[in-house]
């Protein structure tokens, strides 16, 4: 596997030598170019591009602000005809044939330069190269190959059911697919305020202010690793922002696969195969597993504490909860919402002093009571305080009423109708907590492709959300309680409560985005799956749920692969 990806390594595509020219003076850089300039101001960046050994490649270019010249080998190409070449985030693509079109021959290495305009604030420009081909495309099949060889040997050594690992394999490929097509800022969240943050570490060697840039007012322990990954980057001369990108990759693995691991533990049999299936290819999951940003490890963080804590109360063993605990306190300081984490943490102990909850005396149910409303909250004041430390650059756009039928009121019609969110229409539901918080629990707030196909993929899914919402409320109401049940009903609580109150104290439509509280699926997929696959269940309805499940799953990969 090494040798695959070692070789895959150095026949990839590759830019070097970026050189940029401003005010008189050159500074030889790397990408991303980002720097303050003058409004207006004229620059240009100069580069070497190598396609190796790749006999197919496009080079991804996003520009700050506007291209206003291209120049390859000397040839003047076309700059106003590539839809893109005045906007960052759209940038535009130069492919192999585009490029042998405009030089009239083929070529595997060549020189760009651009002349650009800044429109104010920072000035500069990214690029990333990708490569195709058959030898490129040969690595890639066989790393794959010896990547499932490798993660079904030692699924064996440990007893994990085959099942979990066909699905978790689908999961990564889903994900490695996604990862693959997707530009480092693409349906991101400040990403420019990331990048930002970890520069300053990398660089500097410190940890910035609050106030230093956009995102600052993060906790810094994934910034921190991020930092380390854009050094050695560097060290290896390729674009540090794609390397952040595959990194944030593999994290979102650990998360796929600790919340496997949390549903084996709360179901057996069909019930989990279906929960694990739905965990493994959810849009929204799928659409942060590449995203700079520290959500995905708080998702991989509580997923790892959520797993301890239910082992705790599985086995006795206090190992595990040494684990939950070490994992809360990494995803604290990774995103404050993990304030959360810490309140599962707490019941999960609370637990384990008492009985059965079943048989519960009233003074143990008045103490259990009491602490789920401290939890709640101590959530609601922790979140609403520090999770949106930017909350204040919010425009009016995103205003959005708090009255109580936008939180007692479910928009049926439009959620079925309008295929995506966006949080400045209010036709597309977002004046609706509960509307906005279940579309972008699927798609974000991103609308993903606008084509015929892909408005249909994503109606598709929304009508099957609603059907799996029916049979997660049926299969909650049927569950057998016990002290698991209450620990993954008090994270749904906690979730829920939390989000609540960030839209009443942000009354903005982005402040109930599902994106805070991806986790809580690990509360909702198991009674989903108990709905229509747990005991005394008609097979009519079984049949029904395995069609409704199998109808999204496929439709959200389909639709995760085509963007």
């Amino acid at each position: 596997m090494a040798l695959f990806v070692l070789m895959s390594y150095a026949f990839n595509p590759e830019i070097k030598n970026v050189v940029l020219h401003r005010n008189g003076t050159d500074l030889e850089t790397a990408l991303p170019v980002s720097i303050p300039m003058a409004s207006g101001e004229n620059f240009s960046i100069d580069m070497d591009v190598s396609a190796g050994f790749a006999s197919d490649f496009y080079l991804n270019i996003h520009p700050d602000d506007c291209v206003i010249e291209l120049v390859v080998n000397g040839v003047k190409f076309p700059v106003e005809s590539y839809p893109g070449y005045c906007s960052w985030n759209r940038g535009f693509v130069l492919d192999k044939a585009e490029i042998v079109k405009n030089l009239g021959k083929d070529v595997s290495y060549f020189h760009v330069r651009m002349s650009l305009r800044n429109g104010g604030g920072l000035g500069g420009l990214t690029a990333v190269i990708n490569g195709g081909g058959f030898m490129l495309g040969f690595f890639t099949v066989m790393f794959f190959v010896l990547l499932g060889t490798l993660i079904f040997s030692v699924g064996s050594r440990f007893n994990i059911k085959r099942s979990l690992l066909v699905i978790f394999f689908i999961g990564l490929l889903l994900r490695v697919g996604y990862g693959q097509e997707t530009f480092y800022d693409q349906r991101g969240h400040d990403v420019g305020g990331h990048v930002h943050y970890m520069k300053i570490i990398a660089e500097q060697n410190r940890i910035p202010s609050s106030n230093e840039c956009w995102t600052c007012y993060h906790p810094p322990v994934y910034f921190v690793l991020s930092a380390g990954v854009w050094k050695m980057a560097n060290l290896v001369q390729c674009a540090p922002q794609n390397a952040v990108k595959w990194f944030d990759l593999l994290i979102s693995l650990v998360a796929l696969g600790f919340g496997l691991a949390c549903l084996r533990n709360i179901l057996e049999g069909a019930p989990l195969f279906a929960a694990a299936l739905l965990w493994s290819a959810w849009p929204s999951f799928i659409l942060a597993s590449p995203r700079l940003g520290n959500d995905i490890l708080f998702y991989a963080m509580h997923a790892v504490a959520l797993w301890g804590c239910l082992k705790y109360i599985r086995t006795g063993f206090g190992k595990y909860f040494i684990v939950a605990v070490a994992a809360s306190f990494i995803a604290y300081w990774t995103k404050s919402t993990a304030v959360v984490t810490f309140g599962v943490l707490g019941i999960t102990a609370l637990l384990q002093l008492f009985k059965n909850p079943r048989t519960w005396s009233r003074s143990e149910r008045v103490a259990a009571g009491l602490f789920v409303a401290a939890s709640v909250a101590v959530a609601c004041v922790a979140l609403t305080h520090d999770v949106v430390g930017n909350a204040g650059g919010n425009d009016n756009s995103v205003l959005v009423r708090n009255n109580p039928g936008n939180f007692l009121f479910f928009d049926l019609r439009t959620f079925l109708t309008q295929p995506y969110t966006d949080p400045w229409h209010d036709e597309l539901g977002r004046q609706f907590f509960w509307n906005y918080l279940a579309k972008t629990s699927l798609f974000g707030e991103f609308k993903l492709l606008e084509s015929p196909k892909g408005l249909w993929l994503a109606s598709i899914v929304s009508a099957c959300f609603v059907a799996l919402l029916g049979f997660g409320l049926r299969g909650f109401w049927k569950s057998r309680w016990d002290k698991v049940q209450v620990v993954i009903a008090a994270q749904a609580f906690l979730f829920f409560a939390a989000m609540i109150a960030l839209r009443l104290k942000y009354p903005f439509s982005c402040s109930n985005d599902f994106r805070y509280i991806v986790p809580v699926l690990l509360s909702c997929l198991p009674w989903v799956g108990y709905g229509f696959c747990g005991d005394g269940v008609s097979r009519k309805l079984k049949v029904c749920g395995w069609m409704v499940t199998l109808v999204f799953v496929v439709c959200s990969s389909i639709l995760m692969m085509s963007l």
